[in-house]
């Protein structure tokens, strides 16, 4: 998948979601060619690719970024109709960051942390 691809999928995907989800997402969604891997990657163990991010600042506001080089890094000669999958999966699991952050939640936050510790401890 290229780039155009990924980011005609990503609006296609955004399209089908209702706009409420997206109030107060000043920054919108963003993508990056880079291929960006979490600093707790260990050299021994499988790549901790990151496949988006929801950024929040109270100054910067409110954003998703997502890693097109990342997903195309992980899955190489995956399916599109799996990769599209992958991002769709991807996006939601950042939009519900956002809404928890809106909401004054953090649970999505904490099921991610211990997921990385499980990384990290093995």
């Amino acid at each position: 998948m290229n780039i155009d691809c990924f980011v005609s999928t990503v609006e296609n995907l955004c399209q089908k979601l209702p706009d409420k989800i997206f109030e107060g997402l000043n920054l919108g969604i963003g993508i990056s060619e880079e291929i960006k891997l979490h600093p707790k990657t260990k050299k021994h163990k499988a790549p901790l690719y990151i496949f988006g991010e929801y950024r929040y600042g109270i100054h910067t506001g409110c954003g998703i970024l997502l890693y097109y080089g990342s997903f195309i890094n992980a899955y190489p000669g995956i399916s599109e109709e799996l990769l599209k999958k992958k991002i769709e999966e991807t996006l939601k699991h950042e939009l519900m960051h956002h809404l928890e952050t809106q909401a004054g939640e953090r649970k999505l936050a904490i099921a991610d942390a211990m997921r990385l510790k499980g990384y990290c401890d093995t």
